[in-house]
């Protein structure tokens, strides 16, 4: 009888513990996943606001930003996000290097 005692106890015990585990483990991957959606958010932010700056106000983009903003395109893609974003690195890319002479 003493035996059964126990033998439930550890049971108890063993199953209190996996769902406390499982529980942490829950909530990680809530705060994971938080974390993931406002790090794509904050991506694709940079990479419209850079789009929207060079492609629509200047017409060219200098070599450092088309880096920095290549970075921020190659994490949002590993994040698995990606979307209308391609289109805006496309003509990112295609942006000349240098600020065109002015004609006049």
């Amino acid at each position: 009888m003493t035996e059964q005692i126990v033998s439930h106890a550890i049971n108890l015990l063993l199953g209190g513990v996996v769902s406390y585990i499982f529980a942490l483990y829950r909530q990680k991957k809530k705060e994971n996943d938080a974390l993931k959606a406002g790090l794509q958010a904050l991506l694709r932010d940079r990479i419209i606001q850079a789009y929207n700056h060079y492609v629509q106000d200047k017409g060219w983009i200098p070599i450092y930003a088309l880096e920095s903003i290549n970075a921020c395109y190659k994490s949002y893609e590993a994040l698995g996000e990606n979307g209308v974003i391609n289109g805006l690195m496309e003509q990112l890319n295609d942006l000349p290097n240098y600020e065109p002479h002015q004609k006049g």
